[in-house]
């Protein structure tokens, strides 16, 4: 975990280097499996069809069972009104950076680990004491301790797990517990209905009693409907078990964030939040069997009237604090055109931009603000596990400019094959050139005569198919690019008459075609071919489209024995960074900066350094690698003995004076004139080499030492590039 510091004593005299080693050995124990598991359908391609089938035909019998059994409606009933809480507390937890695929996952934790936990402590303490559930000791007491603590178990395994649990936003703990009590609450509720079969049931709802009325509440206009309260003279309640849990976890996140300034005392606040929740919970269970005392704690802290209240304080505050902290690393993070701060509303704003005029780039819009959230929560507080996941975050974001430019461009595809088609129309058939532009203007005026719920019955229905065979954002991309071609029928029949409004399209297809090629089955094989001959590709797209690109700059080469280096020209541009934000070596910020120890020794020195994005450059000749021995006739060092020393031993030893012997920083003769700092750099864990060498026997070589240091430090990354001059 985050707050573990390591060689302290824990609990029960355990030293926090223990409990480290448990979990990390339980969590690379789980990793492994989960890769095994992923594996599998690689190794048996014949089982994604078994999937499919299997997908298919569970669908079909569930919308058969929607019309035979009545228990199949009343569990599509309760799912629907526990996924409408859901989005309600997934629309109000603006700074969050979990995925909608990771808060499902704490909503199944809250099913499947939750529930049997706590019906097991129910029926090992009546097995242990005896008596019956019915008992106001265990209705009123035990019941709710049990539910209200057991509920935290998924976001406590995933505090303890997680590699980026410390670069958590307060929003995401909130969502976390709502999602744990979501799940929760919707097998209680289901439960409730089945059993609840009863005519009086039946005739009025699943809750209704003969005295106290409708006891739970599912109302469509209500902030977190589910609330238990009689309709009958109430004079107490409780709110749905979402709140309860949210509220504690939210707690937790803020002892977690202000421990530091406040102490550990500060864990007293979530600590009164799980007394106040459970109190809640146990008055209304036993509100004519607890003694006085009780009730009238209870009615001190507002009878469950204002539980929900208080959580919506916290969560203001919580928005305010996260997007507070955003600000102070905002340099650092990428930022929208025209925006200056980053805050709820400019996010919100550009998402409704995007779905009212791009529909089609809305998923990606939404997606990338959410991890651009989860980049700066990871810059303010994230530990050497949440740092060494920065650079796989920077590629998910990068995807997503590239998947918001592929689906701007189905449109412009379209619009460029149909002008295609329309010019070829012209030369052979020239009485009908109009033809293809009247079928996408008459599409438009077919969609444009449809009311709001056929439209949303379409979009809806594209939505559900998507969902069998992608994500929730890929199928509500899918649903509203499909739903934006027919709604764009007018812009493209005009592209057609007039392809001159057509910009130049060679960016939008080499988008179109990446994105295109990782979905196909073959996407892969064709990746490959694609590189092989990708440089003919450009060249070709350049004089098709009549582009001509600037030839590359000379790139300044790193000193070795064999010659004094290249200095690079004071007015050369700048090398341009490929889809991956490449950088050379000789363009970081700082360069030769060297390690000394506390004698002013020398400890080795790093080509360059990044502290901004956390990479130390790397860069090492191979020119010699191939020389032949003038006496043995063979090389003089293999590329094994060559990655060996270059790659492992030298990397090796300086990552340890770095953290062990190293006491300061100085340049180099060669070196910048401003160097960072012993401990501004003691955080990087990412390692880049550039190899100006390229062959198979070189790569595997460089692999198999680069996986030795992967072993040796595996909270750090390490990357190479070949053939870099």
């Amino acid at each position: 975990m985050c707050w573990l510091s390591h060689g302290k004593p824990g609990l029960g005299g355990i030293d926090t280097n223990t409990i480290w080693r448990i979990r990390s050995g339980v969590r690379d124990y789980a990793e492994a499996v989960y890769e095994f598991v992923r594996g599998i359908p690689k190794r048996y391609p014949w089982l994604k069809t078994i999937y499919a089938i299997w997908c298919w035909l569970s669908l079909l019998l569930f919308i058969v069972g929607l019309f035979l059994y009545r228990d199949s409606r009343t569990m599509l009933v309760q799912y629907l009104w526990s996924f409408y809480v859901m989005m309600q507390f997934w629309l109000l937890c603006r700074s969050k950076t979990f995925t909608w695929k990771q808060t499902a996952m704490f909503m199944l934790l809250g099913i499947f680990l939750v529930i049997p936990i706590t019906t097991l402590t129910l029926m090992t303490a009546h097995g242990l004491i005896g008596g019956r559930t019915s008992d106001t000791w265990s209705t009123a007491v035990l019941t709710p301790i049990a539910e209200e603590v057991w509920k935290l178990l998924p976001l406590g395994f995933y505090l303890l797990f997680s590699r980026r649990a410390s670069s958590m936003s307060l929003a995401d703990y909130a969502l976390a517990g709502a999602a744990g009590g979501v799940g929760f609450q919707l097998m209680e509720e289901l439960s409730r209905r089945w059993l609840n079969s009863g005519i009086l049931g039946r005739m009025f709802g699943y809750s209704t009693t003969m005295l106290g009325g409708e006891t739970i509440h599912w109302d469509f206009w209500t902030l977190f409907p589910g609330r238990f309260e009689e309709s009958f003279l109430p004079t107490l309640m409780t709110v749905s078990h979402p709140v309860h849990t949210a509220m504690v976890a939210l707690g937790l996140g803020m002892a977690v964030r202000g421990r530091r300034r406040l102490t550990n005392a500060i864990y007293v606040l979530p600590a009164l939040l799980l007394a106040w929740s459970i109190m809640d919970h146990a008055a209304y269970n036993g509100q004519n069997s607890l003694p006085d005392w009780i009730m009238k704690i209870n009615e001190w802290t507002g009878s469950g009237y204002q539980t929900k209240s208080i959580f919506l304080l916290m969560l203001v505050l919580a928005l305010v604090l996260d997007y507070i902290a955003l600000f102070r690393v905002r340099r650092k993070l990428p930022m929208m055109e025209g925006e200056r701060f980053i805050d709820p509303l400019s996010e919100l704003w550009y998402m409704w931009e995007a779905f009212l005029l791009k529909r089609e780039r809305f998923a990606s819009v939404m997606a990338w603000t959410r991890e651009r959230r989860e980049m700066g929560f990871s810059l303010l507080y994230g530990n050497a596990e949440a740092v060494s996941i920065q650079e796989d975050l920077r590629g998910r974001m990068r995807i997503h400019y590239r998947m918001a430019a592929g689906l701007t461009a189905l449109l412009v595809g379209a619009g460029l094959l149909a002008g295609c088609i329309a010019y070829w129309q012209a030369a052979v058939h020239p009485a009908d050139s109009a033809c293809f532009s009247c079928m996408f203007d008459s599409l438009q005026n077919w969609w444009d005569r449809l009311s709001f719920g056929e439209k949303g019955a379409i979009v809806l229905g594209a939505f559900a198919l998507s969902l069998l065979f992608v994500g929730f954002w890929p199928a509500l991309g899918i649903a509203l690019t499909a739903a934006s071609i027919p709604g764009s029928g007018h812009e493209i029949a005009q592209d057609i008459r007039d392809p001159k409004r057509l910009l130049t399209p060679e960016n939008a297809i080499s988008a179109l075609l990446a994105i295109a090629l990782s979905r196909i089955p073959f996407g892969r094989l064709a990746d490959r071919l694609a590189k092989k001959g990708g440089r003919r590709l450009k060249d070709w797209l350049e004089k098709l489209f009549k582009r001509r690109t600037k030839p590359d700059p000379d790139m300044p080469r790193k000193p070795d024995a064999e010659g004094p280096s290249k200095k690079p020209d004071a007015e050369e541009e700048a090398p341009p960074k490929d889809a991956d934000d490449y950088v050379h070596w000789s363009r970081a910020k700082y360069r030769g900066v060297e390690l000394h120890d506390s004698r002013n020794g020398a400890l080795g020195e790093f080509d360059g350094i990044d502290v901004e994005n956390g990479i130390f450059y790397e860069a090492k000749s191979a020119e010699g690698l191939n020389r032949i021995h003038p006496k043995t006739g063979k090389p003089q060092q293999t590329p094994q003995e060559f990655t060996d020393k270059q790659l492992y031993q030298k990397t090796r030893t300086r990552i340890n004076n770095l953290l062990e012997k190293a006491v300061g920083t100085r340049t180099t003769p060669d070196g910048t004139s401003e160097i960072p700092t012993l401990d501004e750099i003691k955080g990087i864990r990412n390692f880049q080499f550039q190899l100006d060498g390229d062959s198979p026997e070189l790569r595997a070589a460089a692999e198999n030492s680069l996986n030795r240091l992967r072993q040796e430090f595996p909270d750090y990354t390490f990357t190479i590039r070949f053939g870099v001059k």
